[in-house]
């Protein structure tokens, strides 16, 4: 027997991804491992969780030809392979479950046979979409017809605002509670899409233009004036008076990382950011999974860099206020108020970790968090809460504790998992 870490990624407020057990599926598939995962807190926790793989786990599951499953107690979840430090190399697997407070449950893990039909609820969404057929022209790109769903792109030199290139100007990502994109550009920030449904929806965004998702839909609508901000949670540099988005570069590369039932991710390089005087090689890899409000965004700098900031917008007559978690380990600087472009109630937050000596400051146009410090890996969350998504949160109270359970469930971020030798 060994001992693995499960770090869990938590959701908050969930309904369940998972399906009831289909015995005639499950006799019907190959079971690969078992692993027996521990809770020893007072409280439960729910949510998208991460076990850290053997090499021998990591061959078995990357080899495996059927889709993977988890079995939890009687409950089916999806098994997905992930990246979670930015290197590369899928060194995790994620399921989703509820983990009972101070005890223990199996997990099974399975490989269904090639005729097995397992109708999951896709609950998250990567996308990048761009037209193919047009061209370039004064630094706009001039006809392309429609646009077409692609994986990667490397961004085209001088690429800038308003080209009408790529579908709603970036990519995109979503949960069933709220949708991402980000400015491909030299902006650089991130927006938010407020949901008022569960469904996925970005792959009919911006389909007919940059204008109709400005405006209020059966879906929701772009919800965040970005302008020259940082919008929500994107990534700057402060250089003693102002946070600076990563606006300067020699080449930028995008990825759809994962485009999953429970996990979606987005994965860029940065070559050349210039901050100062000097030039940093940065990848950026951001998660967002199932049932959750948060992106995670995990920065790796090839040398380490100081003075790495990232925050969200000031809006006129909205209060900033920090919190921290029960333990301290993790803290957060949010704001809540009528601050959306459909003239109702939002919450926005950025969530940090203590251990990067994160220092709360503000320029003109943010509110900031500034790691001084060098570092060569950054980690945080940030989210947007609408009151109009379902279920959502609607009053500065609900939002506070919506932030403390979530601060608090960070700190909560690993028991011990038992995982049995690998069955053949």
């Amino acid at each position: 027997m060994k001992k693995l870490l499960l770090f869990f990624l938590v959701a908050l407020f969930v309904a369940s991804c998972s399906h009831p057990s289909d015995n005639r599926l499950i006799r019907n598939s190959n079971q690969l491992f078992y692993i027996e995962v521990e809770n020893p807190t007072n409280t439960a926790i729910t949510g998208v969780h991460e076990i850290s793989l053997t090499t021998d786990q990591k061959s078995t599951l990357t080899n495996a030809t059927g889709m993977l499953f988890a079995k939890i107690n009687d409950e089916l979840s999806p098994l997905e392979l992930s990246d979670n430090n930015a290197d590369g190399i899928k060194n995790v697997a994620v399921f989703q479950s509820t983990i009972p407070a101070e005890s223990s449950v199996i997990v099974s893990i399975f490989e269904a046979s090639d005729d097995a039909i397992i109708d999951f609820e896709k609950k998250t969404q990567a996308e990048l979409w761009h037209r193919t057929t047009g061209n370039w022209r004064d630094g706009r790109y001039r006809g392309g017809g429609n646009f077409f769903r692609f994986d990667s792109l490397r961004v085209p030199d001088g690429f800038t605002d308003h080209t009408y290139f790529i579908k709603y100007e970036g990519p995109g990502w979503e949960s069933d509670r709220v949708g991402y994109r980000m400015y491909l550009d030299w902006r650089n920030a991130n927006d938010v899409f407020g949901k008022k449904v569960t469904d996925m929806v970005l792959q009919d965004v911006g389909v007919d233009g940059f204008e109709s998702y400005h405006h209020m839909d059966d879906w929701g609508m772009d919800v965040l004036k970005v302008g020259r901000s940082l919008g929500i949670g994107s990534i700057g540099w402060f250089d003693g008076e102002k946070a600076i988005r990563v606006e300067t570069t020699d080449s930028v590369m995008c990825k759809i990382e994962a485009d999953g039932f429970i996990r979606s991710q987005v994965k860029l390089w940065y070559y050349g950011w210039q901050t100062g005087d000097t030039k940093n090689n940065l990848i950026s890899l951001k998660t967002i999974d199932a049932d959750s409000r948060m992106t995670r965004e995990f920065l790796k700098f090839e040398i380490p860099q100081e003075n790495v900031c990232t925050g969200f917008i000031i809006e006129n007559g909205i209060d900033m206020f920090e919190m921290r978690g029960k333990n301290g380990e993790w803290r957060a600087i949010a704001s809540w108020g009528q601050q959306s472009l459909a003239s109702d109630n939002m919450g926005l937050a950025v969530l940090y970790p203590s251990s990067q000596n994160g220092k709360v400051k503000r320029d003109a146009l943010n509110h900031l968090v500034v790691f001084e410090k060098p570092l060569k890996e950054v980690e945080y969350y940030f989210l947007a809460a609408w009151e109009q998504e379902p279920g959502g949160i609607t009053t500065l109270l609900e939002f506070k504790e919506y932030l403390q359970k979530t601060l608090n469930q960070l700190e909560v971020n690993l028991a011990f998992a038992t995982i049995s030798d690998i069955k053949n």
